[in-house]
């Protein structure tokens, strides 16, 4: 897993993942607000957010050579608040596949869409 530091606030950051998603004509299928979750039983916790994304037609490939890997798909990142720094956690969809044996030339494309959404905030 990888671990950047964010050169935005946390809500600028997921605004502009967001942006980037669509930009690059992928679809964010889902959000996870750990932060509100967590006040919702009482608890607190520093912002916290999991965007879930991809694009069926490049994942699906993945998932023909072995299913399992949906697991571990849709592609995801981390964003969070620490020390009013924000972070983003990912691992390239590179690194994924290779837990899984699997080998396939749209992972070196796969592993550029998560860099450029990545470099968009760092």
């Amino acid at each position: 897993m990888h671990i950047v530091k964010c050169k935005f606030s946390f809500n600028e950051c997921e605004e502009k993942i967001k942006n980037e998603i669509k930009r690059l004509n992928a679809i964010l299928f889902a959000e996870i607000d750990h932060k509100k979750n967590a006040e919702e039983v009482g608890l607190e916790l520093n912002k916290c957010k999991v965007l879930y994304f991809g694009n069926p037609r490049v994942g699906t490939i993945l998932m023909q050579k072995k299913i399992e890997i949906s697991y571990d798909l849709p592609l995801r990142v981390s964003i969070w608040e620490k020390d009013k720094e924000t972070y983003i956690a990912y691992k390239l969809p590179s690194e994924i596949a290779k837990e899984y044996s699997i080998e396939s030339e749209v992972l070196k494309k796969m592993d550029e869409f998560i860099q450029t959404i990545i470099s968009s905030v760092t």
